[in-house]
Protein backbone atom coordinates (compact mmCIF):
# COMPACT_ATOMS: atom_id res chain seq x y z
CA UNK A 1 0.00 0.00 0.00
CA UNK A 2 1.14 3.60 -0.63
CA UNK A 3 2.60 5.71 2.15
CA UNK A 4 -0.06 8.42 1.71
CA UNK A 5 -3.42 8.86 -0.01
CA UNK A 6 -4.40 12.07 -1.81
CA UNK A 7 -8.07 13.07 -2.14
CA UNK A 8 -9.14 15.56 -4.81
CA UNK A 9 -12.32 17.33 -3.76
CA UNK A 10 -14.76 19.96 -4.97
CA UNK A 11 -17.15 19.25 -2.08
CA UNK A 12 -19.62 17.51 -4.38
CA UNK A 13 -21.40 14.22 -3.62
CA UNK A 14 -18.98 12.39 -5.92
CA UNK A 15 -16.05 13.85 -3.99
CA UNK A 16 -17.65 12.79 -0.71
CA UNK A 17 -17.89 9.19 -1.97
CA UNK A 18 -14.18 9.36 -2.83
CA UNK A 19 -13.37 10.72 0.63
CA UNK A 20 -15.31 7.88 2.27
CA UNK A 21 -13.27 5.29 0.36
CA UNK A 22 -9.98 7.10 1.00
CA UNK A 23 -10.73 7.24 4.74
CA UNK A 24 -11.48 3.50 4.81
CA UNK A 25 -8.20 2.73 3.06
CA UNK A 26 -6.21 5.10 5.27
CA UNK A 27 -7.65 3.57 8.43
CA UNK A 28 -7.27 0.01 7.15
CA UNK A 29 -3.59 0.48 6.26
CA UNK A 30 -2.53 3.21 8.71
CA UNK A 31 -1.74 5.83 6.06
CA UNK A 32 -1.65 9.61 6.05
CA UNK A 33 -4.45 11.42 4.22
CA UNK A 34 -3.71 14.39 1.95
CA UNK A 35 -6.55 16.71 0.93
CA UNK A 36 -6.44 18.98 -2.12
CA UNK A 37 -9.04 21.11 -3.86
CA UNK A 38 -9.06 21.44 -7.64
CA UNK A 39 -8.65 25.13 -8.43
CA UNK A 40 -11.63 26.67 -10.20
CA UNK A 41 -14.16 24.12 -8.93
CA UNK A 42 -16.59 23.95 -6.05
CA UNK A 43 -17.92 26.73 -3.76
CA UNK A 44 -16.34 30.20 -3.46
CA UNK A 45 -15.37 29.79 0.23
CA UNK A 46 -12.87 26.99 -0.43
CA UNK A 47 -10.02 28.71 1.42
CA UNK A 48 -12.01 28.58 4.68
CA UNK A 49 -13.80 25.30 4.07
CA UNK A 50 -10.83 23.09 3.16
CA UNK A 51 -8.94 23.35 6.50
CA UNK A 52 -12.19 22.79 8.43
CA UNK A 53 -12.95 19.76 6.29
CA UNK A 54 -9.49 18.29 6.90
CA UNK A 55 -9.77 18.90 10.64
CA UNK A 56 -13.16 17.16 10.69
CA UNK A 57 -11.74 14.11 8.91
CA UNK A 58 -8.80 13.94 11.31
CA UNK A 59 -10.99 14.26 14.41
CA UNK A 60 -13.80 11.95 13.32
CA UNK A 61 -11.62 9.15 11.96
CA UNK A 62 -8.48 9.62 14.08
CA UNK A 63 -6.26 10.03 11.04
CA UNK A 64 -3.26 12.12 10.15
CA UNK A 65 -4.64 14.61 7.61
CA UNK A 66 -2.63 17.26 5.76
CA UNK A 67 -4.02 20.05 3.56
CA UNK A 68 -2.28 20.73 0.25
CA UNK A 69 -4.56 23.62 -0.68
CA UNK A 70 -6.17 24.61 -3.96
CA UNK A 71 -4.22 23.24 -6.93
CA UNK A 72 -4.51 23.59 -10.71
CA UNK A 73 -4.23 20.30 -12.66
CA UNK A 74 -0.47 20.58 -13.43
CA UNK A 75 0.32 21.22 -9.75
CA UNK A 76 -2.07 18.46 -8.74
CA UNK A 77 -0.04 16.00 -10.83
CA UNK A 78 3.18 17.30 -9.30
CA UNK A 79 1.82 16.94 -5.77
CA UNK A 80 0.61 13.41 -6.50
CA UNK A 81 3.97 12.42 -7.96
CA UNK A 82 5.99 13.91 -5.10
CA UNK A 83 3.85 13.18 -2.04
CA UNK A 84 1.19 10.53 -2.72
CA UNK A 85 1.21 6.85 -3.53
CA UNK A 86 -2.49 6.80 -4.42
CA UNK A 87 -4.70 9.50 -5.94
CA UNK A 88 -8.42 9.20 -5.20
CA UNK A 89 -11.21 11.13 -6.92
CA UNK A 90 -14.92 10.72 -7.44
CA UNK A 91 -16.78 10.25 -10.70
CA UNK A 92 -17.76 12.55 -12.25
CA UNK A 93 -14.50 14.30 -11.36
CA UNK A 94 -14.34 17.99 -10.38
CA UNK A 95 -14.95 20.39 -13.30
CA UNK A 96 -12.49 23.28 -13.22
CA UNK A 97 -14.30 26.29 -14.62
CA UNK A 98 -17.76 26.73 -16.06
CA UNK A 99 -17.61 24.03 -18.72
CA UNK A 100 -18.92 20.54 -17.81
CA UNK A 101 -16.63 18.80 -20.31
CA UNK A 102 -13.60 20.00 -18.33
CA UNK A 103 -14.40 17.30 -15.75
CA UNK A 104 -13.76 14.42 -18.15
CA UNK A 105 -10.81 16.38 -19.55
CA UNK A 106 -9.23 16.45 -16.09
CA UNK A 107 -9.54 12.67 -15.80
CA UNK A 108 -7.95 12.15 -19.22
CA UNK A 109 -5.14 14.59 -18.43
CA UNK A 110 -4.39 12.65 -15.27
CA UNK A 111 -4.25 9.47 -17.33
CA UNK A 112 -1.96 10.93 -19.99
CA UNK A 113 0.70 11.77 -17.43
CA UNK A 114 -0.45 9.53 -14.62
CA UNK A 115 1.77 10.37 -11.63
CA UNK A 116 0.70 7.45 -9.42
CA UNK A 117 -2.08 4.84 -9.16
CA UNK A 118 -5.49 6.46 -9.68
CA UNK A 119 -8.60 5.23 -7.85
CA UNK A 120 -11.88 6.47 -9.33
CA UNK A 121 -14.80 6.05 -6.92
CA UNK A 122 -18.40 5.88 -8.12
CA UNK A 123 -20.31 4.61 -5.06
CA UNK A 124 -20.51 5.40 -1.34
CA UNK A 125 -18.17 3.36 0.84
CA UNK A 126 -19.20 1.77 4.12
CA UNK A 127 -16.86 -1.26 4.24
CA UNK A 128 -13.68 -2.56 2.59
CA UNK A 129 -13.91 -4.02 -0.90
CA UNK A 130 -15.20 -7.60 -0.89
CA UNK A 131 -14.96 -8.58 -4.60
CA UNK A 132 -12.18 -7.53 -6.96
CA UNK A 133 -11.73 -8.11 -10.68
CA UNK A 134 -8.08 -7.86 -11.72
CA UNK A 135 -7.61 -7.37 -15.47
CA UNK A 136 -4.25 -8.94 -16.29
CA UNK A 137 -2.16 -8.52 -19.41
CA UNK A 138 0.23 -10.98 -20.96
CA UNK A 139 3.55 -9.77 -19.55
CA UNK A 140 4.29 -11.79 -16.38
CA UNK A 141 6.18 -9.16 -14.35
CA UNK A 142 3.57 -6.36 -14.60
CA UNK A 143 0.75 -8.86 -14.09
CA UNK A 144 2.39 -10.17 -10.91
CA UNK A 145 2.95 -6.62 -9.65
CA UNK A 146 -0.68 -5.75 -10.34
CA UNK A 147 -1.83 -8.85 -8.52
CA UNK A 148 0.30 -8.03 -5.48
CA UNK A 149 -1.08 -4.50 -5.47
CA UNK A 150 -4.63 -5.88 -5.47
CA UNK A 151 -3.96 -8.17 -2.53
CA UNK A 152 -2.26 -5.35 -0.59
CA UNK A 153 -5.18 -2.99 -1.22
CA UNK A 154 -7.87 -5.48 -0.17
CA UNK A 155 -6.22 -8.46 1.58
CA UNK A 156 -9.51 -10.15 2.51
CA UNK A 157 -11.37 -9.63 -0.75
CA UNK A 158 -12.27 -12.41 -3.17
CA UNK A 159 -10.25 -12.08 -6.35
CA UNK A 160 -11.14 -12.88 -9.93
CA UNK A 161 -8.20 -12.86 -12.31
CA UNK A 162 -9.36 -11.93 -15.79
CA UNK A 163 -7.34 -12.14 -18.97
CA UNK A 164 -8.71 -11.08 -22.36
CA UNK A 165 -7.43 -12.82 -25.46
CA UNK A 166 -7.32 -10.19 -28.18
CA UNK A 167 -8.77 -11.65 -31.38
CA UNK A 168 -7.67 -8.85 -33.72
CA UNK A 169 -4.68 -10.85 -34.96
CA UNK A 170 -7.02 -13.41 -36.50
CA UNK A 171 -7.72 -10.94 -39.29
CA UNK A 172 -4.04 -10.95 -40.18
CA UNK A 173 -4.07 -14.73 -40.35
CA UNK A 174 -7.12 -14.66 -42.61
CA UNK A 175 -5.38 -12.12 -44.84
CA UNK A 176 -2.46 -14.55 -45.04
CA UNK A 177 -4.95 -17.21 -46.21
CA UNK A 178 -4.70 -19.36 -43.09
CA UNK A 179 -6.88 -22.46 -43.18
CA UNK A 180 -9.90 -22.92 -40.94
CA UNK A 181 -8.02 -25.65 -39.11
CA UNK A 182 -5.07 -23.28 -38.57
CA UNK A 183 -7.35 -20.59 -37.15
CA UNK A 184 -8.94 -23.07 -34.76
CA UNK A 185 -5.53 -24.31 -33.67
CA UNK A 186 -4.42 -20.71 -33.15
CA UNK A 187 -7.43 -20.04 -30.91
CA UNK A 188 -6.80 -23.23 -28.93
CA UNK A 189 -3.17 -22.21 -28.52
CA UNK A 190 -4.14 -18.80 -27.16
CA UNK A 191 -6.73 -20.32 -24.83
CA UNK A 192 -4.25 -22.82 -23.45
CA UNK A 193 -1.52 -20.25 -23.01
CA UNK A 194 -3.97 -17.86 -21.35
CA UNK A 195 -5.02 -20.57 -18.87
CA UNK A 196 -1.40 -21.42 -18.05
CA UNK A 197 -0.63 -17.73 -17.63
CA UNK A 198 -3.46 -17.30 -15.11
CA UNK A 199 -2.59 -20.53 -13.31
CA UNK A 200 0.99 -19.37 -12.85
CA UNK A 201 -0.23 -16.05 -11.49
CA UNK A 202 -2.67 -17.77 -9.16
CA UNK A 203 0.26 -19.67 -7.63
CA UNK A 204 1.48 -16.32 -6.26
CA UNK A 205 -1.63 -16.34 -4.04
CA UNK A 206 -1.66 -19.98 -3.04
CA UNK A 207 -2.78 -19.19 0.52
CA UNK A 208 -5.88 -17.38 -0.84
CA UNK A 209 -6.85 -20.03 -3.38
CA UNK A 210 -10.22 -20.72 -1.74
CA UNK A 211 -11.18 -17.12 -2.58
CA UNK A 212 -9.51 -16.98 -5.98
CA UNK A 213 -10.83 -17.71 -9.45
CA UNK A 214 -9.61 -16.95 -12.94
CA UNK A 215 -11.49 -16.38 -16.17
CA UNK A 216 -10.62 -15.95 -19.85
CA UNK A 217 -12.36 -13.59 -22.24
CA UNK A 218 -11.99 -13.05 -25.97
CA UNK A 219 -12.40 -9.92 -28.05
CA UNK A 220 -12.11 -6.22 -27.31
CA UNK A 221 -10.39 -5.86 -23.90
CA UNK A 222 -12.38 -2.89 -22.59
CA UNK A 223 -15.73 -4.35 -23.60
CA UNK A 224 -14.91 -7.77 -22.15
CA UNK A 225 -13.77 -6.25 -18.83
CA UNK A 226 -17.00 -4.24 -18.60
CA UNK A 227 -19.11 -7.33 -19.31
CA UNK A 228 -17.18 -9.48 -16.83
CA UNK A 229 -17.49 -6.86 -14.09
CA UNK A 230 -21.26 -6.90 -14.42
CA UNK A 231 -21.36 -10.69 -14.59
CA UNK A 232 -19.29 -11.14 -11.41
CA UNK A 233 -20.66 -8.05 -9.63
CA UNK A 234 -17.14 -6.88 -8.77
CA UNK A 235 -16.95 -3.82 -6.52
CA UNK A 236 -13.55 -2.77 -7.83
CA UNK A 237 -11.80 -3.36 -11.14
CA UNK A 238 -8.00 -3.06 -11.20
CA UNK A 239 -6.31 -2.55 -14.55
CA UNK A 240 -2.79 -1.64 -15.60
CA UNK A 241 -1.98 1.08 -18.11
CA UNK A 242 1.08 1.75 -20.24
CA UNK A 243 2.31 5.35 -20.24
CA UNK A 244 1.94 6.81 -23.72
CA UNK A 245 2.25 10.29 -25.22
CA UNK A 246 -0.92 12.39 -25.06
CA UNK A 247 -1.17 12.66 -28.86
CA UNK A 248 -1.12 8.88 -29.18
CA UNK A 249 -3.80 8.58 -26.50
CA UNK A 250 -6.00 11.05 -28.40
CA UNK A 251 -5.40 9.32 -31.73
CA UNK A 252 -5.83 5.69 -30.68
CA UNK A 253 -7.58 5.86 -27.33
CA UNK A 254 -6.85 3.25 -24.66
CA UNK A 255 -8.49 0.49 -22.68
CA UNK A 256 -7.99 2.51 -19.48
CA UNK A 257 -9.65 5.57 -21.00
CA UNK A 258 -12.69 3.57 -22.09
CA UNK A 259 -12.97 1.90 -18.71
CA UNK A 260 -12.74 5.29 -17.03
CA UNK A 261 -15.71 6.59 -19.00
CA UNK A 262 -17.94 3.50 -18.91
CA UNK A 263 -17.13 1.47 -15.78
CA UNK A 264 -20.07 1.21 -13.36
CA UNK A 265 -18.07 0.26 -10.28
CA UNK A 266 -14.92 1.71 -8.73
CA UNK A 267 -11.81 1.55 -10.89
CA UNK A 268 -8.12 1.49 -9.96
CA UNK A 269 -5.75 2.28 -12.82
CA UNK A 270 -2.14 1.26 -12.19
CA UNK A 271 0.49 2.91 -14.44
CA UNK A 272 3.32 0.95 -16.04
CA UNK A 273 6.61 2.56 -17.07
CA UNK A 274 6.43 1.02 -20.53
CA UNK A 275 4.14 -1.02 -22.71
CA UNK A 276 4.08 -4.73 -21.91
CA UNK A 277 5.28 -7.01 -24.71
CA UNK A 278 2.90 -9.70 -25.98
CA UNK A 279 3.46 -13.37 -25.40
CA UNK A 280 5.15 -15.08 -28.37
CA UNK A 281 2.09 -17.00 -29.54
CA UNK A 282 0.03 -13.80 -29.74
CA UNK A 283 2.23 -12.66 -32.60
CA UNK A 284 0.45 -13.79 -35.78
CA UNK A 285 3.77 -14.29 -37.56
CA UNK A 286 4.77 -16.92 -34.99
CA UNK A 287 1.34 -18.49 -35.23
CA UNK A 288 1.45 -18.62 -39.03
CA UNK A 289 4.87 -20.25 -38.99
CA UNK A 290 3.79 -22.87 -36.44
CA UNK A 291 0.30 -23.60 -37.72
CA UNK A 292 0.70 -23.21 -41.44
CA UNK A 293 -1.35 -21.43 -44.12
CA UNK A 294 -3.35 -22.56 -47.11
CA UNK A 295 -1.57 -22.98 -50.36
Amino acid sequence: MPSSILIVTDFSQAAEFAAQRAVLLARQHGRELLVAHLAGSGPPDVAERLPRYAAMLARRHRLSVRVLGSLAPPYLRQAAAAQAGLLVMGWPPPAAGRFPWSASLLALRLLWRQPCPLLVVRHPASRPYARLLVALGTSPAPATALLRAATALAPRAALELFHVIDSRHEGQLRAAQATTQALRAYRRMLDEQGRRHLQRLSDVLDARRNRLMYTLGRGDPARQILVQQEHGDAELVIAGRSRRPAWLELLLGSTAGRLLRHMRCDLLIWPWPERAAPLPCQNPVHARNRLGTSR
